[in-house]
């Protein structure tokens, strides 16, 4: 494609790998600080500390296996959530005691730029722009981060299992 498609491409790659990167350390710092009440400053550090020392001490397998395992605790996070939620908690009990909940609050406190300041809405100004965000970030990601076809090239069968 010659050395101007290069470049283009090189100058995409780069773009988009900032952007990702800032998205990713961003919404980790977030999580860490709501959790935590950890300084989002400090988090968005330590972050990639973490990071980069599992990395140099396993390499590639360490960096596969932490994803599996972050996935899993994501996932198991998620299903404690729903299950305390929705059927343990006394004043919640239900997923439909919780839904009147949210429409009786939002006559009470409704919320600014959403539709009848509802909070079960999806059209939402903040919704909206947080969609276009998304779309647009993760439009850039599948076509210029390297990461999701680096990894898939990377990989071999026998480095994940030893």
């Amino acid at each position: 494609w010659g050395r101007t498609a290069h470049k283009v491409f090189l100058g995409f790659a780069l773009v988009t790998n900032v952007i990702v990167t800032a998205m990713l350390l961003l919404g980790g710092a977030a999580v860490v600080t709501s959790l935590t009440g950890m300084n989002i400053y400090a988090a968005s550090f330590l972050i990639p500390i973490g990071v980069i020392l599992y990395t140099l001490s396993g390499g590639l397998k360490a960096t596969f296996l932490a994803s599996y395992v972050h996935t899993a605790i994501i996932f198991a996070m998620l299903v404690l959530f729903v299950v305390v939620t929705y059927m343990t908690d006394k004043e919640l009990g239900s997923p439909t005691r919780v839904y009147e909940g949210l429409q009786t609050v939002s006559t009470v406190f409704p919320v600014a730029n959403n539709k009848g300041g509802s909070y079960l809405t999806m059209m939402s100004q903040g919704g909206t722009i947080f969609g276009i965000i998304n779309i647009v970030g993760n439009f850039g990601t599948v076509f210029c981060d390297q990461s999701y076809w680096q990894s898939a090239i990377a990989a071999q069968p026998r480095s994940a299992h030893k």
